[in-house]
């Protein structure tokens, strides 16, 4: 099979788990690999893949079985790298401008550099109490370990936390980077 037959999306489009998993096995690779010639790492590419196919997932009722939906997954993935590497290059910038005072730096992007500060402490704030506790303890540089020790959970509680933590964090930044930029 070298495109996604019209049943199939047909059925994904009607909400049918077996068709989308099977798109899902023919295209995941596929995407991926198109996706790490933007991004240029591989755990890049297999989050930002991942993230397609959920919200193609989400969204699937908005799928057009007569159109080409190699055309619309690879468009949707193209915009979904340019979009990571506008923030990853944004918070790059963030990082630097974050850096000693040994450089100098604008009124302007100081402004900037608060105003994503003062963002990141309100998206910390509000986020689920053990989320929240164990994102300002790796913060303060604990490990991973240390924190499941003194928090009496797992390592692995941890990591996802942190995960979902920094998942919501950059989704912020992104639509603010998207607004004020």
């Amino acid at each position: 099979m070298t495109k996604m037959d019209k049943a199939i999306l047909s059925e994904i489009q009607q909400g049918s788990h077996q068709a989308f998993e099977k798109a899902f096995v023919f295209y995941y690779a596929k995407i991926k690999t198109f996706l790490l010639g933007y991004v240029k790492t591989m755990t890049d590419a297999e989050e930002l893949a991942e993230e397609i196919f959920v919200e193609l997932w989400q969204n699937h009722e908005k799928i057009a079985p007569e159109k080409s939906f190699d055309s619309y997954l690879f468009t949707i993935a193209k915009n979904k790298a340019i979009n990571f590497l506008k923030w990853k290059y944004a918070t790059r910038s963030v990082i630097e401008m974050q850096a000693p005072a040994t450089l100098y730096h604008s009124p302007e992007e100081e402004y900037i550099a608060v105003e994503k500060s003062l963002l990141i402490d309100m998206i910390v704030e509000k986020m689920p109490a053990q989320r929240k506790k164990i994102y300002q303890l790796r913060q303060q540089g604990l490990t991973n370990d240390e924190i499941a020790h003194m928090l009496e959970t797992t390592k692995r509680n941890v990591e996802s936390q942190i995960s979902l933590a920094m998942k919501e964090i950059r989704q912020q930044i992104r639509f603010f980077i998207i607004i004020f930029m």
